[in-house]
């Protein structure tokens, strides 16, 4: 009997999640529906992939034996999606952008010369911290601070910035203390929660607050700086993103605190013309309004 592809994709989700409930969920279907998919493939192949133990399914002997041909499928599919757009000549398409919600609040402001440059591209912009998988086509294009460890993977320099403290006009009014090196103690900071602390900036803040945690915190960068704005508190924000906001007041740029920027693609994606073009708008664009990511005074 033959076997389903999507059967073989719920079997790969399956031992790598190692529960039909977490397997559905990173597959996006119900969990009757992963049973189902698994329960064809057990019957198509005449034999039993998974042991059912309590704390989950475990490959059988004949499982670990499909799953490395398994994933070799899985990684053609992947291949051939990534190089789907340049098969076809004319350049128009979609392009995945994945990056983090504070980057995109520079980008959406050049979403416009972006269009004028890409005039058929419909354009997705993902928001997320974590590193998208760009071998699964989770992102085509992702723009990230750091470059990540991942194969095959082909990273551009858009830039280097710079951090700033910015405080809210009313709140600044307020609390003298913020000019002065007592901000760290007697100033409220707004600033990332603690699952956010490996971000370079957060660590910064934290050595200067030492025991005294920012008294509001968040996940999302868009938040922090809403709270900011709401006179909340000090906090630190890249340049690119304080100095577009007329509500803050840049208090002192962070001199021994900045980052790099990079745009990352994989590799099989350059023969892709939609990705290439919307990759070189990107760089350009960067590149071309690299002045305010430094910030523009110093106090």
């Amino acid at each position: 009997m033959k076997f389903d592809w999507d059967d073989l994709k719920v079997f790969i989700a399956i031992s790598e999640q190692s529960t039909l409930s977490a397997a559905s969920r990173v597959l996006n279907i119900s969990q009757p529906t992963a049973g189902r998919r698994l329960k064809s493939l057990e019957q198509s192949l005449e034999t039993q992939l998974f042991d059912r133990l309590p704390d989950g399914l475990v490959l059988t002997t004949h499982g670990e034996e499909l799953l490395p041909l398994a994933q070799n499928m899985q990684d053609s599919a992947n291949a051939i999606q990534r190089q789907q757009a340049s098969f076809s000549t004319p350049i128009k398409g979609v392009v995945r952008i994945s990056m983090y919600e504070q980057i995109a609040q520079f980008v959406v402001p050049h979403l416009p010369l972006l269009q004028q440059r890409c005039p058929n591209i419909e354009i997705e912009i993902s928001i997320a911290h974590n590193a998208a998988n760009l071998s699964r086509r989770e992102a085509d294009i992702m723009i990230r601070k750091c470059i990540p460890d991942l194969p095959d993977i082909i990273a551009k320099p858009l830039g280097h910035y710079h951090y700033a403290i910015y405080s809210g006009s009313d709140y600044l009014a307020k609390n003298p203390a913020a000019m002065s090196a007592d901000r760290y103690q007697q100033c409220d900071w707004v600033g990332f929660d603690d699952e956010h602390v490996y971000f370079s900036n957060q660590r910064w803040l934290r050595d200067k607050l030492q025991d005294k945690p920012p008294i509001i915190r968040s996940n999302n960068g868009v938040t922090i700086l809403d709270a900011m704005v709401q006179n909340c508190g000090l906090g630190v924000l890249p340049c690119f993103v304080g100095d577009r906001e007329p509500r803050l007041k840049k208090i002192q740029i962070i001199e021994d605190e900045s980052a790099s920027l990079y745009l990352l693609i994989h590799k099989d994606l350059r023969k892709s013309a939609v990705v290439r073009m919307m990759m070189n708008a990107l760089i350009d664009m960067f590149h071309d309004h690299n002045e305010i990511f430094h910030g523009h005074t110093h106090s």
